[in-house]
């Protein structure tokens, strides 16, 4: 482990030496005498870490450590200390001949010690009226994560964060509010003012905090890409005084929290033997073999192991009055937990931040980054090739590695080769009918794919404030350029009697997208007595293109990965290669009108204008407004003396927003490459073009209308705090893909497609105190959201979305429900005897036995069939809850993190729907009907599934409830004394151990109820997900 700590950082030493260089450049130390003290709140007398110390008038500065103790220089002809802390009234202080100077700050009673972003600004949290969710630093860090948008997971309510798989790499899928389309429902991010589609790229050591605007109104100043809700991310800054370095890094071991329940060989056999016997056919297995010795393999054990997951980041930062800087290098590297050699992620990122007063009247800075990321993985989510799926269908009885030299003889004379592993050894080959399910072992011996991904973003600006007070003029250009390149590479290989690779091939592709952004912004502030306004105008012109390539070859000239390239492929003109580009453009005109009389009474109204390449000249433009208001009824005066409840404001908004992702020129008929292109009289297709796409030129905006009612509420000094909100959010014009009868030959095209409507309640708490030097903060929050479609404009008055097994349907939208549901029988207990069965039989024409399904007729025609298929449940969680417990002692620290969700139900994919393959299956097929009155809520097992029992998708054998409890993270750190830091030239040292994942409540009985979204129509199946790791982290944070 070390030896593999010290080669990551000695990576980074050259571009340490670099920017340690430049920055050097710009600060200056000139040393006169030393000026100490130690600085502490006059609420509660506790030590303040973090406080600005500047030398007035130099570019001199330091920053209290963790005991709030300071050590500052004074520079020749330096004659006054300034103090400054967020949420604290600032103090000057003469320096004269002391030495030592003891600072008591008081709190700011015109603030609180939060300050908000907003869309295009900050306000302090008292008198922001919109439903906005904050997550700073200091919580991020308690929870190490391993990408941006995980910092949110559990602390926000109404934000649900979920990864789209543990596989290294997969990202995380963010949803505010629910799903509230059947297309797209990512929020927007912007990070320092840079509006991005993802933040996956980001370092999260570089965040400084991130504000989510959930409700519309506080979105609708981002328009038509605000539907689905805003996350803001800022980025760390320098601050004034002496040059910081601060190492933060961590190394941790990986493993699966829990293997997926199956059955053993002898239960195995068992279950067969069963199933047999209820189909009238021969028993499999012998009472000699059921008896013996067999070999009884744990694929799950073959393909799990222990993975390493590290994370180096070196950040520099310092400045003066008039400049500051921070520079960031940052290296995460992971190993997954199933088959670790293929299963890898690594991302490099580098980030420099500066800004610079030119003048008293004119600013500029910069923000930029790097990010370089390569990933390498193994099929999952897939019910015909997952790793994971193999591995718990498998059946036991076959050997991972073959060692008799016999049975490796006869594996040496098949055609295509059998797999062999790295030693020359054979993987174990099925006797058994598995059909698409192989050794587990073989498929990732066989598994070569890998994406490399690279970007360079971010934007500079110039600020001016003109001799007016209040008056500031802003231009910002932003800009991402980013590429990419992916290829895989599949050998000739036999794996079992019908299932073969007799070719071996190669896939390739890349990508290279160029995204411009250039907003100008004119804000006044002006406060006039007890009355403050405030208004702000500005446009935002987006030019974001793109080109991709993608193409296949079997029959490698010469074999292997490292020779897996098109230009290696046989020169075969039936295998083609692709290509295309993508535009899309906006113009935006927004503004915003905000006016507070004394902080009591607040006003805010927004106005948004927004044009899009991607509809016609009929609906080019959308119009998107809002207005809230707010009152701080504990400024009244018969609250304002009041010393229970300290704090208390009333708000109200409505907000529209909107939504432009479709595919781009939906508007236009579109035409493409055909084989099959007639051309006259003649009879013989040709190669051509002809429309592949109906078009649609009144295509219309999605809208988003939603109204937000919330209290925030304080006690006894903030030491209780609540914000609780109530909304509704409609949306209207839903786009999509319009459902076309198939003979039509051609594209579906995009329409508006309907409306859904979601509503819902949040509720976040927080209690913090602080007793001497212990002090302990406890935060919950809870939230509720459901969600219904009100209109679907479609043919049937549904469309359909995903199912597994390759059978489509099984997820609908349809008015009056949410959004999807499940789409099968319902089901009411297992018929017990045979006279239950005939009288089942003779009131619906069926041929149930004792321990089948009793299938509801829920339209009332005495039949049961396909007519009778109804909404079962649905794949979105009600209720989201996340609980952090943190405290502190003397330099020790704890923190716990508890995050769930209850109400959805899971789709468990990992399992067949006919029962005559010889695949395994999970532990609950145990609690199988075996008898009259053995159980109601299992039916019997049978090689002969007459009934449909297990063909017939339903609620008692294919859906199972996924609510669940997780401890995401538990951590306990120790920070040294100032005393050691400072002797080995440190300012801070804090070590810390932390467990992900280490507890999780379920009664899901697949890999991972932690299922990711997808997409809207294809969410609440498991086909085999990588699921999500347990990790030990060993970490620290050292400040110089």
């Amino acid at each position: 482990m070390f030896r593999f700590f010290c080669c990551s950082i000695s990576k980074l030493k050259p571009w340490l030496a670099f920017v340690a260089a430049w920055m050097l450049t710009s600060t200056t130390f000139a040393q006169e005498r030393m000026v100490e003290g130690k600085i502490i709140s006059g609420e509660d007398n506790q030590p303040l870490p973090g406080v600005s110390i500047l030398v007035q008038g130099t570019k001199t500065g330091t920053i209290t450590d963790f005991d709030g103790m300071y050590k500052i220089a004074i520079p020749e002809g330096g004659t006054t200390l300034v103090f400054s802390y967020i949420g604290y009234v600032g103090q000057e202080v003469e320096v004269g001949n002391q030495t030592n100077i003891d600072i008591t700050l008081t709190p700011d009673a015109e603030q609180l010690d939060e300050i908000v972003v907003v869309g295009y600004g900050v306000q302090k949290k008292s008198v922001v009226t919109g439903a906005i969710a904050s997550v700073k630093e200091a919580d991020i860090v308690k929870t190490p994560v391993v990408e941006a948008g995980q910092a949110l997971q559990g602390r926000t309510p109404g934000v649900t964060v979920v990864g789209n798989s543990g596989q290294p790499g997969a990202g995380f899928d963010i949803r505010v509010r629910g799903t509230g389309s059947n297309g797209n429902n990512t929020p927007l991010y912007v990070v320092d003012g840079l509006q991005l589609d993802n933040i996956d790229h980001l370092n999260p050591g570089d965040i400084s905090s991130i504000e989510v605007l959930k409700d519309a109104a506080s979105a609708a100043v981002y328009g038509s890409r605000g539907a689905n809700g805003v996350v803001i991310v800022t980025t760390k800054k320098g601050k004034a005084g002496k040059l910081t370095v601060n190492y933060d890094g961590y190394y941790g071991v990986q493993s699966a929290w829990r293997k997926a329940p199956v059955l053993n060989a002898k239960e195995y056999m068992i279950l067969h033997n069963e199933g047999a016997m209820h189909a009238n056919k021969s028993l499999p297995f012998s009472a000699e073999e059921m008896s013996s010795n067999m070999v009884d393999t744990d694929w799950q054990d073959q393909i799990y192991d222990t993975a390493p997951i590290t994370n180096h980041t070196v950040q520099v930062s310092g400045g003066s009055e008039v400049s500051s800087y921070l520079a960031s290098v940052n290296y995460f590297g992971q190993q997954g937990f199933v088959a670790p050699e293929k299963s890898q992620f690594d991302r490099f990122t580098m980030r420099l931040n500066s800004s610079h007063q030119l003048s008293d009247y004119v600013k500029f800075g910069q923000n930029l980054s790097y990010t370089r990321s390569t990933k390498q993985g193994i099929n999952e989510q897939n019910e015909f090739g997952s790793v994971l799926q193999n591995a718990i269908l498998h059946d036991p009885l076959t050997p991972a590695i073959i060692t008799n030299p016999e049975i490796a003889a006869e594996y040496s004379s098949l055609s295509p080769s059998a797999v062999r592993d790295a030693n020359g050894n054979y993987y174990g080959i099925s006797q058994r009918n598995l059909r698409e399910i192989v050794n587990p072992l073989a498929r990732i011996q066989n598994t070569y794919d890998e994406n490399i991904h690279s970007s360079l973003y971010g934007n500079g600006f110039l600020e001016v404030t003109p001799g007016i007070e209040g008056l500031k003029v802003r231009t910002d250009v932003g800009f991402k350029l980013s590429n990419g390149n992916n290829r895989g590479y599949t050998p000739e290989a036999y794996y079992n009697v019908v299932n073969t690779v007799t070719a071996d091939g190669v896939w390739q592709g890349s990508y290279e997208n160029v995204e411009l952004q250039w907003e100008n912004i004119v804000s006044y502030d002006k406060t006039i007595d007890k009355h403050t306004f405030g208004v702000l105008l500005g446009t935002t012109l987006i030019d974001r293109q793109g080109k991709w390539f993608s193409g296949n070859r079997t029959n490698l000239q010469i074999k292997g990965w490292d020779y897996a390239y098109l230009a290696n492929g046989a020169d075969d003109e039936t295998q083609k290669s692709n290509s295309g580009f993508w535009q899309h453009r906006m113009l935006s005109y927004f503004g915003r009108l905000t006016y507070n009389y004394d902080e009591k009474y607040m006003l805010n109204a927004v106005l948004r204008y927004d044009g899009s390449t991607n509809f016609g000249t009929n609906n080019q433009f959308g119009l998107f407004t809002s207005i809230q208001g707010g009152w701080v009824v504990s400024r009244e005066n018969f609250l304002v003396d009041n010393d229970v409840l300290t704090f208390l404001k009333l708000r109200a908004g409505y907000g529209e927003t909107g939504n432009e992702s479709i595919e781009a020129f939906a508007y236009l008929p579109l035409v493409g490459a055909t084989t099959n292109y007639i051309i006259g009289s003649a009879e013989t297709p040709t190669t051509g073009f002809a429309q592949n796409k109906l078009a649609n030129p009144n295509l219309q905006w999605e809208h988003a209308q939603e109204v937000n009612f919330g209290i925030d509420a304080g006690l006894w000094n903030d030491k209780l705090t609540m914000n609780l909100d109530a909304y509704q959010r409609t949306r209207k014009n839903l786009l999509g893909l319009q459902p076309i009868p198939a003979y039509t030959g051609i594209g579906q095209p995009s329409a508006n497609l309907g409306e859904v409507r979601n509503q819902g309640i949040e509720l976040a708490l927080a209690y913090r105190k602080r007793e001497g030097d212990f002090h302990y903060e406890i935060a919950a929050n809870v939230a509720y959201n459901d969600n219904e479609v009100q209109k679907v404009a479609t043919g049937d008055g549904r469309i359909y979305g995903d199912g597994a097994f390759q059978y489509d349907g099984q997820l609908v939208m349809e008015q009056g429900h949410a959004l999807p549901y499940f789409y099968g029988y319902k089901t009411n207990g297992i018929i017990q005897n045979q006279t239950e069965a005939d009288a089942y039989n003779e009131a619906f024409g069926q041929k149930a036995v004792p321990g089948d399904i009793r299938f509801v007729d829920t339209n009332g025609d005495g039949v049961i069939d396909g007519d009778d298929r109804t909404d079962i449940g649905d794949p979105q969680h009600d209720w989201t809850f996340g609980l952090n417990i943190s405290m502190d002692y003397k330099g020790f620290d704890f923190s716990m993190f508890w995050q769930g969700q209850q109400g959805a139900m899971l789709f468990n994919a990992t399992q067949r729907l006919e029962l005559v393959a010889d695949q395994n299956y999970n532990a609950r097929y145990l609690n199988r009907w075996t008898g009259e009155g053995s159980t109601n809520s299992f039916p019997r097992f049978t090689h002969n599934d007459t009934n449909g029992n297990f063909t017939r998708i339903n609620d008692m054998v294919h859906l199972e409830d996924a609510s669940y409890l997780r401890l995401k993270n538990i951590q306990i750190g120790y920070t040294l004394p100032q005393n050691i830091c400072a002797k080995a030239g440190m300012t801070k040292a804090r070590f810390y151990l932390s467990v992900q994942n280490a507890f999780t409540f379920t009664e899901y009985t697949g890999l991972d109820p932690e299922v990711g979204h997808g997409s809207a129509m294809g969410i609440g199946f498991d086909r085999g997900s990588y699921p999500q790791a347990r990790t030990f982290l060993l970490g620290t944070n050292i400040s110089f």
